[in-house]
This record gives C-alpha cells, structure tokens and sequence, in this order.
C-alpha cells in the first residue's frame, strides 16, 4: 500500500476492444506495453483484467476470455514485466458496465421502469443482484492472484434509475413500499428512494474492496469516483470514497471542474495524494484527436498544485498495438513536470486555505426534473459528461469566482470533521443537511467562523423531511415563509436587479439581521403565455419584503444569508457581485498582486511535517498555449507563526528573492509561462 506515496506520475491504456474480428489484440506485445511505459516516464502503470465487453485478458474460469488470445495470459505477462522494470502494476476491473456477466445473467440485469434492460452498446449487471455481486467476486479472486499493487474498480455507480426485481424486493424490504415512480426532491418517499439507491450502491462497494482486504490486506483498492460531481442521477455518496483507500477517477469537463474535482478529491481520499485521470484525446469517445502538450501539461501541473497525483489515459490500437510517438512525447512531458513531481512527492503536502467551500452530495438535486414520472426519466451520458443543475452549478460558479479573486480554498464535506485553519466556509444551496452536519456548522459559527449560505441550506433532511424551516435558521438569521419564486427572481442590491433563475426560497429576517438587499419578482407567473410584461423575458416588478441579502452575528462569528443561486450564473453581473461578495467575508489571501489575472489559479499547499509550505501560480487560459504573464507581483499574507527564512522556485531549484514584513511575504516573478511552484520553508 505504500506504493501511492511515492507514485505522483500514472498511466493507464485503456483497452475495451472485442473479440468480433479475427485480428483484433492479435499484435499486443507485453514487452512493448513495458517499453512504452518505460518511455513514459510514468511510475505506475493500470492494467486492464476485465474491460466493459466483460473479456478478460487472463485464462478466466469465471467468465469470458478475450477470443483472439488463444489461452494466452496476457495480463499476467504484462504485470510480471512491469513489475520487473520497477513499475508498480495496478490491476483494472469493471462493474456494472460488464456485458458478459449480463449475457451470462439475465435475470441480473438493471431494468428501467418499463422493463429495459440496456442503452446501446452497454449492457449493466444491477449490484443489488447476489448472483452479479458473486460473478464479479469470483473474477476478482482470479485477478488478486496475481502479483498487483493495487486494484481499480470501474463503474461503480448507476447507469440508470433501476427499478429491476432485486431493487425492488430489496427496497420492499428496507422500506415496506413500492418503488415511487415519480421524481420529486420535496417528497420524502422519493428521497428515501433516492437514499436507498445512494446505501445500495454503497455498500456493494464495500463489499467488494472488504473481499480486496481479506485476500490481500497489503495493496490498495479504489473506485471510480467521477460521479462525485455528477449530482443525484449516478446514485454515488460519501460512501463511496469510504470504500476507497484513496480518490481516483476521470473527468472532461475542462480546466474549471478539473480545479474544483482535485479539491473535492483531496477532501474525499482517504489517503494522500488521490489520482486525477484525464485522456490523451480531447475525450474517451475521440481515439485519435490528441490534446496539445500544453494542454496535458496544465493538466498534470494543476493536479501537483493541489497535492495529487497526475494520471493519464490513452487507448490501444484494435491490433493491441501502441503510438510510439505518443510515449516519447509523455516521456519529455515528464521530465518537464519532474521538479514540480519530485518535490511535492518529497513534501507530501495537503491544500491549507482559510476558506472552505461545502459540498454535499445528498444536495446534488436537479429540480428541473421534479415531477416528472420515470417512464420520461433517461440521461445516457454515464460519468464523462457535466450534468447541469442548480447546486453543481452554484459550486462551479463560486469556484470560478474564488480562482478569479486569487483566494484558495478547500472543500468541505460531511465527512470533515477538522475545520483547522477555516476562518469562512461558503455553503451552496445545501438543502439536504443531517443534524450532525448543521452541528458542526453551527459550533464553527459560534466559535467565531464566517458562514457565507445560499439558496435551501438546511431546509430539509436528509431523508427528505422538514421543509418547513431551515434547520440553520438560529444561525441564518431568516425564517422560511413556506413560499419559493416562480423560476426568475432579481436581487436589489445597491443600484443594481441581479437575476437569477430559480426556485429560491422567500424567506424573512429576524430582529437582529441586517438586510442589505431585498428580493424582487416579476409582475405576472414566469412563462405565462398570456400575461406577461415583456414577450422575451420576465423584467422585474416591486421590491417584496423578503430577505435577499442578509448579514446575521451568531456567538462570536456572522452569518451571510444570500436568497438564491445567482453565483451559479457565471455571467458579467453575477460574477461582479460574488466577487464583491467575497472579497468582503472572506479572509484576503494576496493581499495586493500586478499583471496576475483572474484566469490565473493560486493554492496554497502544507508539507505533511507542518514545515514547509507550496504556493503554486497555474496559468491555465481559455486559449492553448497560454500567453505568458510579465512582472508578476505578489504581496501574500502568510499563516500565523510562519517565518519565511527561505523561498525557492521547484522549476529550478533555485532560491528566489522576497522581502518579508510581519506577515507579508513580497516577490516578483519576472515571467510566468504555464505556472511556477514556490517552496517557502520555515
């Protein structure tokens, strides 16, 4: 298990290619695979067992082996050359996403309301079927036999709402009801619905990395994690990361979820550093359009400067061939990362920030699906598309905003129990809180914390009761009147209407709450088709009494109450307010900077001895590659009782110099080109 401590560079070739043509992995070679990954520079290596066909690269007893490899044990052959050229091998195996154990076990598979049973190319086994959950154990039994570091296991989420017999005697058994056929986020039997789906895939997760410990207690085991930002529909938990000794998963989303996924990751994994997986194309679907160097470069240099462990992922030839030209250009990639790799490998570091972002995943709702009865239910975009809905969007928008304004931050979830060196943490559109978790809220308030809450914080359980009263409301300082805007809604703010749209609760102040805004709606029902002031939009009418914007003292901290989900809009007006928002409760981090856009990602990292810390600059731009910054000037205010006596540049080694003034630490930088590393020791 010690493996992932030394391991910061990662690959895996991914390998899903049937059986149909007679030639197909004909031409793979263990010992070229070995060479390539050589060549790379990676330091791990994920080697593919079981792919989505359910073809196995082993003499499998349990299920299918590939049929152009003749008996030939491929796998076991590629895992001993690793392991002979000093490459940790990690083994990968897929769930759910296995189309042979669905041939094999029909009566296993998952089934929408209607009774279908599969999209496409894709066939799923339900993990709440035994007789899945034992096929799957015993292919796992024949992998672990081999002499792997680690196992990886694939799709463990839900492709679909399944509503297939084992879901619904195991949810009679749990509930004593039926499956509710309609989705709707205010009625608790369709969130304890929502919760059974969350605990089912859960615990098959566990019981599957528990069969992992037994046989062999010294490796390591993870799940794919992406459906962490994906919201409600993938049906993942904290659960899921509880199953995993460490965060791992693959995204494509671009450069703003990658910085808010490594932050989620590092709050999530277990043990440090997590892996973050990108591809070598511009997407996994793509098998020949290749990203840019720089582009693949910002990647692997984003993930470093939030503590992980860099991972790519390119895709194998039919014939079981590989790009050499692809391995020689990751092979000079690494060795452009290797300052930055080797020193945050040494360091081990951890994200420290003074403001915390909440993220809960009961919360992960999307209301604009409410109502609708499952039989008009279907999203086929699995884990490698950005599902929008309101809470997702209103945490992408406030992480755009807290890059914007150079001001790092950490995630927050409901497994966090350490608020350590957190002066403010911004809770978005929460809905779905436990009593412990508004606990813990509350007590950091108390203790003189600043809460910035948005939207529904609180409103309901997590099984779907209340929604009559925030449960923060003593914190909050506002009462939910029973009422919610009719899908557009504008804030009075100064001089300024800034809209949203949403379904935002209407509540109103208390006594001792200050409101610097109020909430404003429009004259008729949003999208009447007979009543309306303008044909094209819903223009703002009279001022309501009800609370916008409100500022409440709570023990020896404050309470911002801001109505809606207007952050998570992402345009001009909206952006200007949370930048003003945040740039007044939140605790400065830079304290002035020149010729540093707001593009520009800053983080700061902690060295796991507490001793040394990383202030990290990624220039990562819309347009590839990035024009370099110029001139760059920095004033920091660095953490109580830590005296810079050293600052050194990891893209060379070299001491930089700084002036330091109290608790300000000033430098120049005269250019910046994809980013820098700064290593400040004590």
């Amino acid at each position: 298990m010690k493996w992932i401590k030394k391991c910061y560079s990662r690959l895996l070739i991914d390998n899903h290619i049937t059986d149909l043509l007679p030639h197909f992995m004909t031409k793979f070679d263990p010992r070229e695979y070995v060479r390539l990954v050589r060549l790379s520079g990676m330091e791990a290596s994920m080697v593919y067992a079981c792919d989505h066909n359910g073809n196995c690269y082993y003499p499998t007893k349990a299920g299918h082996t590939h049929g152009n490899l003749h008996g030939r044990d491929i796998f076991g052959e590629t895992v001993a050359g690793l392991k002979e050229a000093g490459i940790v091998p990690v083994a990968y195996y897929t769930v759910i996403y296995h189309n042979d154990s669905a041939f094999r076990l029909p009566d296993c598979r998952m089934r929408d309301i209607l009774g279908k049973d599969h999209d496409g190319r894709y066939h799923y086994c339900c993990p709440n079927a035994e007789k899945a959950v034992e096929f799957h154990e015993r292919q796992m039994e024949e992998i672990l036999a081999y002499p792997v570091e680690g196992i990886f296991i694939d799709m463990t989420f839900w492709p679909m709402v399944c509503c297939c017999g084992a879901c619904r005697e195991k949810y009679r058994e749990t509930s004593g009801k039926e499956i509710p056929e309609t989705v709707d986020w205010e009625n608790p039997e369709w969130v304890k619905f929502q919760r059974f789906r969350e605990n089912s895939l859960a615990a098959f997760a566990k019981r599957l990395s528990a069969l992992v410990r037994k046989l062999r207690p010294e490796i390591t085991v993870t799940h794919q994690f992406s459906p962490v930002l994906h919201g409600w529909y993938l049906g993942q938990s904290s659960g899921i990361a509880e199953a995993s000794d460490y965060a791992s998963g693959d995204f494509y989303g671009g450069i703003l979820q990658q910085r808010l996924g490594v932050k989620v990751f590092d709050a999530c994994s277990a043990q440090k550093p997590f892996e973050f997986m990108t591809s070598r194309c511009v997407t996994l679907c793509d098998h020949t359009s290749t990203k840019s160097e720089e582009e693949l470069f910002l990647h692997a240099l984003t993930t470093l400067a939030n503590g992980g462990a860099y991972f790519f992922i390119d895709a194998i030839h039919p014939d079981g061939t590989l790009e050499e030209s692809f391995y020689e250009r990751l092979g000079k990639l690494s060795a452009r990362l290797k300052p930055f790799e080797e020193r945050i490998k040494a360091l081990r570091p951890s994200l420290r920030a003074e403001a915390g972002v909440y993220f809960s995943m009961k919360s992960g709702i999307d209301e604009a699906q409410n109502h609708k009865n499952l039989r008009e239910l279907s999203d086929p975009r699995g884990n490698m598309a950005h599902r929008e809905n309101a809470v997702l969007d209103e945490i992408l928008g406030t992480a755009e905003i807290l890059t914007r304004c150079h001001i790092p931050y950490r995630i927050v979830t409901d497994r966090t129990r350490d608020f350590h060196s957190l002066k403010a943490i911004i809770v978005n559109n929460a809905g779905y809180l436990s009593e412990e978790e508004c606990g813990r809220l509350r007590e950091f308030v108390r203790n003189g914390g600043t809460l910035l809450a948005t939207g529904r914080t609180s409103l309901f359980h997590p099984d779907g009761n209340g929604g009559k009263e925030f449960a923060l409301a003593d914190v909050l300082g506002v009462s939910f009147s029973g009422k919610r805007s009719d899908g557009t809604n504008y804030l009075s703010f100064g001089n300024s209407l800034i809209s949203s749209e949403d379904r935002a609760p209407l509540a109103t102040a208390g006594k001792d709450t200050k409101i610097f805004g109020k909430v404003v709606l429009p004259e008729f029902p949003v999208n009447d088709p007979v009543r309306y002031a303008s044909i094209h939009s819903n223009p703002p009418g009279k001022e309501t009494g009800f609370a916008g914007l409100t500022e409440h003292p709570f023990g020896k901290g404050l309470c911002v109450y801001l109505f809606s989900g207007l952050l998570g809009r992402r345009f001009h007006s909206q952006r200007t307010f949370g930048e003003q928002l945040f740039r007044k409760y939140l605790p400065a981090f830079l304290e002035a900077s020149e010729n540093l856009p707001g593009s520009v990602e800053v983080t700061l990292l902690e060295s796991s001895d507490g001793n040394t810390l990383v202030f990290t600059i990624v220039n990562a731009q819309a347009e590839l590659p990035p024009i370099p910054l110029h001139d760059v000037n920095i004033v920091l205010r660095l953490p109580e009782k830590f005296p810079v006596k050293e600052l050194r540049r990891l893209s060379d080694g070299k001491s930089h110099p700084f002036r330091r003034e109290k608790n300000l630490l000033s430098f120049t930088v005269p250019e910046i080109r994809a980013g820098e590393f700064f290593e400040l020791k004590k």
